[in-house]
Formats: structure tokens, sequence, C-alpha cells
């Protein structure tokens, strides 16, 4: 059961089918639209992003994602027996057009989508298990029609289908489940089967529908281990064998050096024929094994270099699928009973037929087939780059080969065929947009290996508009994130309590504006004179642009885990590898998409975060230096407390230090920060422990504990204020041990004392012998020992700074080990420091860009530490805080000068980005003028024509 009005599901059991019980209540944040299929999944659609997300009640985890166009309506939704295929019905208002998608619930990838002016009242997935039919329905005009759904082409009439109750009056609703129709007449509930035992059959011959059928792959799987299993692997071919199907009849004629593949349409003269025969296999007599016709007159044949299966299309004889995982070349496979019993002992029968062998397949591209030489293993891999069924299905499957086997070349050839298919008439489908997982989901190892192709990828969806509409009201900042994230959870006392307070507050609302409108009617001067001002001064907001940042599962973390193994080493995701990689990194950066996803990341949980792990370190600061600066005016209980303190909260840093090492032991040793920050962990604890058990201060340690503790702490801002650090640090190694007065003598043996600091006189008697009795004593000054007090010690690490060293010029450095570690490092800080800054006023080197995407780079690097370090495992599975895809809102005006600059090929990124028609016409651009480079490349083309036809002449 669902409550609209607070977005609550509540879940129900039964014991005794009489009594139903509250099992648990659902919080579903947000949704347009609701349903829930016969299996207890839960359909939601999010209207803000045109999102459909299927999930699992009793796990709480999501199935699958869709996204759909935006320039539509959502009318309904409908899923195959199994839940695996997944139909979507929208409508776009302006046209009138109706749109049907269809989609896998296991990739969330659009299959196939058909567009049309019919009108379609319903549909439904039907024989799932026999030779699956997409049945659409015009009520008006009792239309009904079949659709192969992996194609959604040429649509056959079933009006043969309801023949038996075409008579029967009918009454709505009626329902079709399961391949029956369920309806009333009378009040009596009738049920009528629709699809007949041999289905395949009556589509054939009593439907006339020749489309392709996509056959259930354990019936063909498990008709090949037949084979496999039972047939002799020696017979005697017969070329006179023919092997009839529904409407095709498949022959082979063996011949000396060539094995033709022939397909007879029945009751026709359509041939078509193919020679199979590879040239390095020349005994064609031997070369097929077996062969037979499949239930859906595609024709499989064991040969001796693997299993085919073949299907006829109006261009010819095609390969369909091939299986042999030798994967090395054909010309020294040795066919063997046993190991073609293996081949699909460990392949599991899915919804369709499993992957081809594309790496045995990669392997033979240059095999030639027949006299004509053909390359059927290379036409076959371009047909699965090009034709949705396959690119769709076995992609990923593809891809993961390819990136096996380092071809760059096909490598992009795929990729651009994902490509073009999600760019369509020069605009962005956002329902194709689940085709580019197969490049992001494997963006580890394309990104470290094929760095230009990602390059080249980034440029083509750097913006993508869903939708040529403007807010032009708009208070949204620039690029900040756009529409609703859910995510489902148990509905805890908190939402309840939070759910009654918005009641009240929803209320108040109602009741205050209804009495201010009555206000303003009843007073319009006042309106006028008070009431429109303020809101005309508020009313303040600017034009927006929509846009995705088009990559699938980009920031999301794999959904099944172990809590311990991700506790101790979490899995990376695509966002948290490419801060590895420098080149990438920058490109990333440099588009809007960048920015904005960091944007939306920080905004969502990225800042609560770094704000509390700045606190605790903060408290860990204040713990230790409280305790290193004022030992001698608090009492021992809180001295004992704060060292404490200070040993607990630098394990756990320490701890959390481990975890980054285990999780990237190469990166992290790499980093001289790491060594920075052990040693802002390691020396307080040690210092703390030391005088925990001395009852001491150890004074250089905790002089050096201080300067890396605080310059730690000013890096959580990312300024170089390291002046304030080496302050304090002075400060502590050379403060008095004791209160002393600059106007009376303590006579003591400290050697930070100013009054030991003085310049001293001593007599010479008259012989020239120096007197060591008596001696004259320069009172000291305040600038004797300037590092005294905390004020004057900044003061001179400022003077220092300058290049004079007379702070420090008291102090014999010799005998002062601390004090000359202390001095060399802050000289080399400073000068490092002020050359840059004197190169960057000089060279102004470091443009604005590089700027921001330096910044940028190092908040990407804070987030990736929060999510892998501090984000327990269940809170990295939230699809609100890691979702799909990512949409934000963009100021149309800065939108309008960040592209006019990339025309002006003002562009510093690898390949300028592709400007679809749709971001043209929301941004008004003028027509892009053609670069100087281009008009000498049309000028050289011009004079290669004016040549070649002079010699032509």
């Amino acid at each position: 059961m669902v409550n609209t009005k607070y977005y609550r599901a509540y879940v129900f059991s039964s014991k005794d089918n009489n009594t139903l019980d509250c099992k648990s209540m659902i919080e579903l944040k947000y949704f347009k639209k609701i349903y829930i299929t016969p299996k207890g999944k839960l359909i939601l659609f999010n209207d803000t992003i045109y999102e459909i997300m299927m999930w699992d009640i009793e796990k709480l985890s999501v199935e699958t994602r869709i996204l759909i166009d935006w320039n539509c309506t959502l009318e309904s939704v409908e899923t195959s027996d199994d839940e695996k295929l997944f139909v979507v019905c929208t409508k776009n208002e302006e046209t009138m057009e109706t749109s049907l998608y269809v989609f896998s619930t296991e990739t969330g990838i659009n299959l196939a989508s058909m567009h049309t002016k019919l009108v379609i009242d319903r549909f439904h997935l039907i024989a799932s298990q026999k030779g699956e039919r997409l049945l659409f329905i015009n009520i008006s005009k009792k239309r009904y029609s079949l659709l192969d759904p992996y194609y959604l082409k040429n649509p056959i009439g079933a009006s043969k289908l309801f023949e038996n109750i075409k008579d029967k009056q009918i009454q709505e609703p009626y329902i079709i489940k399961s391949d029956k129709l369920f309806y009333t007449i009378d009040g009596k509930v009738l049920i009528e089967k629709l699809v007949d035992n041999d289905w395949v059959d009556c589509l054939r011959k009593k439907l006339k529908d020749t489309n392709s059928i996509t056959a259930p792959s354990e019936m063909t799987i498990d008709i090949i281990t037949k084979i496999i299993n039972e047939k002799s692997y020696n017979p005697s071919y017969n070329n006179n064998n023919e092997h009839e199907g529904k409407f095709l009849k498949w022959s082979l004629e063996l011949k000396d050096g060539s094995v033709k593949l022939i397909a007879n349409k029945l009751k026709t003269s359509i041939k078509k024929e193919l020679d199979i025969l590879p040239s390095f296999y020349p005994d064609a007599n031997n070369f097929i094994v077996h062969c037979e016709v499949l239930e859906n007159d595609d024709f499989v044949t064991i040969t001796r270099i693997g299993v085919i299966i073949w299907t006829s299309k109006l261009s010819g004889i095609k390969m369909h699928y091939y299986w042999n995982d030798c994967n090395y070349r054909l010309e020294d496979f040795i066919f063997e009973k046993t190991a073609f019993r293996n081949l699909f002992k460990d392949r599991k029968p899915g919804r369709i037929l499993p992957a081809s062998s594309y790496e045995t397949i990669y392997r033979n591209l240059d095999v030639e087939f027949g006299k004509e030489k053909t390359h059927l293993f290379k036409d076959f891999l371009k047909v699965n780059f090009a034709e949705e069924f396959y690119l769709t299905c076995y992609g990923k499957d593809i891809m993961e080969t390819l990136i096996k086997l380092k071809d760059d070349k096909w490598i992009r050839s795929l990729g651009h065929s994902c490509i073009d298919n999600c760019i369509q008439n020069n605009n962005h489908l956002m329902s194709k947009i689940s085709l580019l997982s197969i490049i992001f989901e494997n963006f580890k190892k394309l990104s470290e290996e094929h760095p230009a192709f990602i390059a080249s990828t980034l440029s083509k969806i750097g913006f993508v508009v869903p939708f040529t509409n403007v807010n032009p009201k708009s208070t949204s900042s620039h690029l900040s994130s756009y529409g609703k994230y859910c995510h489902l959870s148990k509905t805890s006392y908190l939402d309840i309590l939070t759910s009654i307070l918005w009641d009240c507050w929803i209320r108040f609302q109602k009741n205050f504006e209804i009495r201010f409108q009555t206000f303003q009617n009843n007073h319009p001067d006042l309106r006028e004179l008070f009431v429109k001002p303020v809101i005309d001064f508020y009313d303040v907001g600017h034009s927006t642009t929509i846009l995705a940042i088009p990559l699938p599962n980009f920031v999301s973390y794999p959904k099944h885990y172990k809590f311990w193994n991700e506790l101790l080493l979490p899995s990376a995701n695509p966002f948290t590898h490419s801060n590895r990689l420098e080149v990438i990194n920058e490109e990333f950066y440099r588009y809007l998409n960048g920015e904005a996803l960091l944007k939306f990341k920080w905004n969502t949980y990225g800042r609560n975060y770094y704000f509390a792990v700045w606190a605790i370190y903060t408290v860990f600061l204040f713990c230790f230096i409280i305790a290193a600066t004022c030992y001698e005016s608090i009492s021992q209980t809180s001295l004992f407390i704060l060292l404490n303190m200070s040993v607990v909260l630098g394990i756990w840093h320490l701890l959390l230090e481990l975890r980054q090492f285990i999780f990237s032991p190469l990166t992290y040793v790499y980093s001289l920060w790491n060594y920075f920050d052990l040693g802002a962990y390691i020396l307080p604890i040690i210092t703390s422990i030391i005088w925990l058990q001395n009852n001491f201060m150890p004074k250089e340690l905790a002089t050096f504990s201080t300067l890396f503790l605080e310059i730690k702490f000013l890096l959580y801002f990312r300024a170089i204020e390291f002046s304030v650090a080496f302050a304090h640090s002075l400060h502590l190694l050379l403060r008095p041990a004791t209160n002393v007065s600059l106007d009376y003598p303590s006579y003591s043996n400290d050697p930070n004392d100013p009054w030991n600091l003085a310049t001293k006189y001593n007599a010479i008697d008259p012989n020239g012998t120096i007197e060591d009795n008596s001696s004259l004593i320069e009172p000291p000054t305040a600038t004797t020992n300037m590092f005294m007090l905390m004020g004057s010690a900044i003061a001179a690490v400022y003077i220092m700074l300058t290049g004079n060293t007379d702070p420090i010029s008291y102090w014999d450095l010799d005998n002062n080990l601390t004090l000359l570690i202390l001095a060399l490092v802050f000289s080399f800080v400073a000068s490092t420091y002020l050359m840059n800054l004197f190169i960057g006023l000089l060279t102004n080197a470091i443009t604005e860009t590089k700027t921001r995407e330096a910044s940028l780079i190092l908040r990407a690097e804070v987030l990736e530490e929060i999510e892998l370090l501090y984000l327990l495992p269940y809170q990295r599975k939230k699809e609100n805080w890691f979702p799909f895809v990512v949409f934000y809102e963009c100021h149309t005006v800065k939108l309008r000068e960040h592209v006019m600059d990339i025309q002006k090929d003002k562009w510093a990124g690898y390949k300028k980005p592709f400007i679809s028609k749709a971001l043209n016409e929301v941004l008004l651009l003028p027509d892009e003028q053609p670069s100087l480079k281009k008009l000498e490349d049309d000028l050289k083309e011009l004079k290669e024509s004016i040549k070649h036809m002079k010699r032509n002449k």
C-alpha cells in the first residue's frame, strides 16, 4: 500500500489469509507515478529528472535505472513475466507522437525504440518463453499489432489472436498476463489463451510474421548440448540433406574447396547463399560435423572451427553467433569431442544467448572464407558494432575483450558506435545515454591505456542538453544540482515526526497566504506602497539551462559487498580512479560537467564530512598545543587528560592513514604530503607518551610536533600561511623556562633567559688578560628574545621572512641542533614561497583556467578521501548521494560566454567539444566562423581539384 501524501509505502504480510500485518514502512521521498509488479518490485517515475527506477523493497536495493527523453510525458510501463524486459510508453504533446522504448532491466540499456503517430492504448509482452512479441492495441479501431521487442520494426497484424473473442462484448478493464486474457462478461470472469503451444508456427503460418525471433537461450543451448553429446562426430554428410523450418529451408552444398550454405524462402524462388569454408581448411566434406534448424528459423552448424548460428536477413546470410573459446589462431585449433562438450558447461542461459567468443573472433579477423575470400569474422564484428541488438546486448563483453587485447583502433570504433547511437539528428538522446556505460564501466583500464579515446569521448558529451526550455526566473546558483535524487529507506521515528511537522508547516503556509491575500485586497494602497516594492526587490532570478553529466555509474559504487572487506579495502569507482590520472583529471575538469559534479558532491555530503574531520583534527591539535604551551598554568589532572586525548586521537588518525595506505600503497608512498601527515600524527603521540612516562615535556619533540600539527591544520584551508606555525614552534623552543623581567636580572642558567642572551662586557687587566670574574651586562630589550611571547614571535618570523636573521642571532646554532634544523627548514620554505610568488607576479604564467582546474582537482582529492575513508559501506550505496546520472542548472549568460570562447578557439583541451543543435537553440549562438586552419585546408583542397581538372583535359 502506498500513501501518496507522505510518499510512504506500507508492506503487509499475511499469516492466515484473513488478517494483514504491517511488516515495514518505507520512505519513498518523491515520485510522480508509481507501479508495483506482480513479483512485488516497486517502479517509481521521477519527473524532475525523467528517471524510472525499479526497486526490490525487500532488500531496499535498486534493480535498474532507466532514463527517458525529456520532450515527452510518461503514459504507462509494462514488464515481461520474468521482469527482464521493461517497456515504456511516452507521448509528445506537441507532435502528438507516441514512443515505445524497450529496456533491459539487467543493464538499464535501451534495446530498441519506436516512434509512431498511431494511438497506442495498451501494450503487453507475451510469449517470453517461446518467441517473445510486443502486442500493442488501439481499442477504438480494434487494431492489434505484434512487434519483435528487440527491433520494434515492421508491425504485424495480430487480429487473428482475438478471433475467438471478437464477437463477445468484452467489458473494460481486462487483463493480459502470462499469455492469457482475463476479462468479464455479464459479471462472469472468463479466461482465453492468447499464445498457442506451437507459438512460432502460429507466428510464421497463421500471422505471416517473418520478423526475427529471439529464441529463449535455454532452449537453444539445450539443443546444441544435445547435439554435441549424442550425435556422431564423423558423419558422412549428404549433399541432398535439407533442413526445413517454419518459413525457411536451409541446405549445404559441398564441393571441392567450397561449402555453400543456402537459405530458401518456402514457396518462393528467393534464394541466398554463402560460402562458409575457411581458406586454411581444404577438406570440405569433413568441415561440417552436424547442423540443425532452430525453431526460430536460424541455422546452427557444428563445424571443425566451432559452433556457428546463421541467420537470414534481407542483405543475405549472416553469422549470428560464434562459439569457440580456444582464444588463439584457428589454424592451430584441433577439433576435439571433449572440448566441445565443455563449450557450454560454464555458459548459463539467460534471456538471450551467451556472448560469442569475441577473443577467438578477434584473433582470426584476417581469415578468408570461400573462393570469394570474404572476411566473415571481420564482417560479424562490424555488424556487432553497427546493429543496436548486438551493441546493447553484448557491447560490454566486446569492450572487455578489446581492452584485454589492447586494440586501440577497434576500441575507438566501438566507442564511436555507442556515441553515434546517443547522438541522433545532431542532438543527444537521454534514452540512449545508458549505452555509454559500455565505455565508463571500463573507465579504469580505458583511461590508463587509451587516454586519448577517453578525452575524445568527453568532448562529445561535454554539453548535453536534455530539454531546450529555459527557466527565466531561476534562483539557483550557477552549476547547482537540478532535480530530486531519491533513495528508499526504512521509516524511522524521525521521519514520522518530520512528516507531522511538515504538515503543520504546509497548513500554516496556506492560512498565511489566504490571510495575506485578503489583507492585500482590503488595503490596495498599502500593497502598492509596501508589499509590491518588497516583492519586486526579492523577485530576482537568473535565466538557467539544464545540463546533464552523461556518465552512467561514474560516481556509483558496487551494490553488493562484504562489510569488513569494504571497510578495510573499499572498492573504487571511476570518479575516485580518475583522480590518479593527471591527464584525464585535467581534461575532465576543463568541462563544466566536472565542476558541477564536484559541487553536487560537496553540497550533498562533502562539506559536512570535511568540516567534521576538520573539527576532530582541531580537537587533537588544541589538546596537544594547550598542553605544550600552558602546561605550567594548568593542573596535572587536566594535563593528563589532554595528553591522553592527544594519544587517542593521534592513533585514530594513524588508523585512517593505514587504511589509505592499504587502499593504494604506491600512491601513498610517492606522495610527500603523506609523510608530512604521518609526522603530524606520530610526533605528538610519541611526545605525549614520553611526557606521561617522564612527567617532563621533551622540548625538542614538542617543538616539531607543534610545527607539523599547525601546518597540517592550516592546510585544511589550503593556505600557505606557514609563518604562524613556525612562530609557535620557535616560541615553544626558545621561550624562558620561568617568568623573567627585563628590568631585574634573574640569575638563572636558562639559555633562553634574555639576561643570559644579552651582550656582556668583560674587563681587561694591564697584562691584556680578560677577567672572567667580573663583567658588565647590557640590559636586554624586547628584541633580545622575541620568542618570549607568541605575538612578538610571529613578528620575529615575518622579520626573518625578509632575510633578516637578527631574531635568532643571540643563540649559538652549533650547540642548538633543534634551532638549526628549524632555521634551515624555514629558510627553504620561505625561499621557495617567495620565488614562486615572484615568478607568478612577473610572468603571470598561471592562468585563471589553470588555477580553476587545480582547485577543482584538489577538491576532488578531498572528496575521494572522504568517500573511501570516512563513509561507511552502506552510505556509498545511497542513490541520492551517488546517482546514476547527475543534472545541473547553468546560468545561461555564463554558459553562452563559455561556449563562445570555445568557438573562438580558446579551448585548451584535447579536442573541441561537440555543440549540439539543442545547445544552439538554447543559447541562440551565432553561426560558427570557419577557423584559419579550415580555410587553409579548403584552399589547399581547391588547388588540388584545379590541378586534377587540368591534368584530365
